[in-house]
């Protein structure tokens, strides 16, 4: 009978240690991935590239369009660090290229984000995110367009008051995926033109087979823009 006992005994203390064990493991692994380490500050560089990309479901099929914002961040003591955020664009305007971003972390990854005034940024943080931020030189509309057309490899001209962006590709399938691709990426990039030189009244987008077969055209203006972020309203209060 004392065996019996003792050996309940023992299965009792046994499980209560395990049960701390895993409890601290639990909480460790939540304070890593999960609870807030600080807030770090940083800016979206004038040729940033915010082409989404397909992020996959467990199945390796295409589930969502994703943008990545892979950018150096700097905390309220000037402390660097490398930080990944994201936007699903079919539920989230994206942050155009000028904008600054203040992203909560834990010690592992981004859990909050969120765009903020340069005002609201720390000294510390505003001064390093100033040492590597290139602005912009162009003094005329013209130049503006050779400045683009030099960040993204692709040809941007002028045609009075608009901006033509076009990207050219070889294979018709790869030209389809980039106008979806594309097509939220120049709804935010109409805002920056704007900011930029607010005399554009409109940007094109144009994705073109070599030989000059356009695959795919849309104009973006105040309109567009309006109708588009419309929908992400809905489409979030869907969701939510």
């Amino acid at each position: 009978m004392n065996r019996r006992k003792t050996a309940f005994w023992v299965l009792v203390v046994l499980a209560a240690a395990l049960l701390i064990v895993l409890t601290f493991w639990a909480k460790r692994y939540y304070d890593y991935r999960y609870a807030l380490e600080d807030h770090y500050y940083t800016v979206v560089p004038l040729g940033y590239d915010l082409t989404p990309q397909w992020a996959n479901n467990s199945d390796g099929d295409p589930m969502e369009r994703v943008t990545y914002y892979n950018l150096t961040c700097y905390n309220a003591d000037g402390e660097a660090r490398q930080l990944q955020g994201r936007v699903r664009v079919d539920m989230a305007d994206l942050y155009p290229p000028g904008t600054f971003l203040r992203f909560s972390a834990s010690r592992q990854l981004v859990i909050g984000q969120r765009a903020l005034d340069e005002a609201d940024v720390p000294a510390k943080a505003l001064e390093k995110i100033r040492e590597g931020y290139v602005p912009s030189t162009a003094t005329t509309l013209d130049e503006y367009a050779q400045e683009r057309a030099g960040q993204l490899g692709i040809s941007c001209i002028t045609d009075k008051s608009t901006l033509v962006y076009t990207y050219t590709y070889e294979d018709k399938a790869q030209a389809e995926d980039a106008a979806e691709l594309l097509d939220p990426v120049y709804t935010a990039q109409f805002r920056t033109d704007q900011q930029a030189f607010p005399e554009v009244t409109a940007i094109f987008l144009e994705i073109r087979l070599e030989g000059e077969t356009v695959v795919f055209s849309q104009k973006y203006d105040r309109r567009v823009v309006f109708d588009y972020e419309k929908e992400l309203q809905i489409a979030t209060h869907k969701n939510h």
